[in-house]
């Protein structure tokens, strides 16, 4: 429970820098292996991955998309991954032995994004609820916690960072993800 709180408190960092407009500095927290992942498969330098998220949010903001609130649930699912050698101590010798070298964990969030809906008659904000979540990877070894939006996941997405998970999303028991729209009284 304690790594999950953790989990949550770093996400949160997250959503605060969203928040106050910090893109960049919620790019940079990308988790390094996923941005890999998103290179290779675009053709693609890292840096270049990176810079598109950054205009693409910075296009969202600009286009007039407000995010109004968000906030971090308490965390839905924790597991250990990234399974393989660990240095450590037997009885005062140095050996190497089997062990999860990371954490993984869900932080549920929910969003309002509001907007000016130009296509009413007349034109109107619409404000819009968003549940989804943040995929939390930190090393047990000095917690530095980086991320993967839950948007796109699936166990598959999942497996590409840490191949002995397992194969079926019902596995993962992901946090809910779904959007609808606030009716303003």
């Amino acid at each position: 429970m304690e790594v999950q709180e953790r989990a949550q408190s770093a996400v949160q960092a997250q959503v605060d820098k969203t928040l106050k407009g910090d893109f960049k500095g919620v790019v940079d927290k990308m988790n390094p292996e996923h941005l890999k992942i998103l290179a290779r498969e675009a053709r693609i330098p890292v840096e270049a991955v990176k810079a598109k998220k950054l205009r693409q949010m910075k296009a969202i903001a600009q286009q007039g998309v407000v995010i109004e609130a968000m906030i971090t649930l308490p965390p839905a699912g924790a597991f250990e991954v990234d399974f393989g050698l660990v240095d450590g101590m037997v009885n005062g010798r140095a050996v190497n032995e089997a062990a999860y070298r990371k954490w993984m964990v869900f932080i549920p969030t929910v969003m309002d994004i509001s907007a000016m809906d130009r296509a009413a008659q007349p034109p109107r904000m619409r404000t819009i609820r968003k549940w989804g979540f943040e995929v939390a990877i930190s090393p047990k070894n000095g917690e530095d916690w980086t991320f993967v939006n839950g948007e796109g996941v699936n166990a598959l997405e999942l497996r590409k960072l840490f191949k002995f998970l397992p194969i079926q999303d019902k596995a993962f028991n992901f946090p809910v993800r779904k959007a609808v729209e606030v009716k303003k009284k």
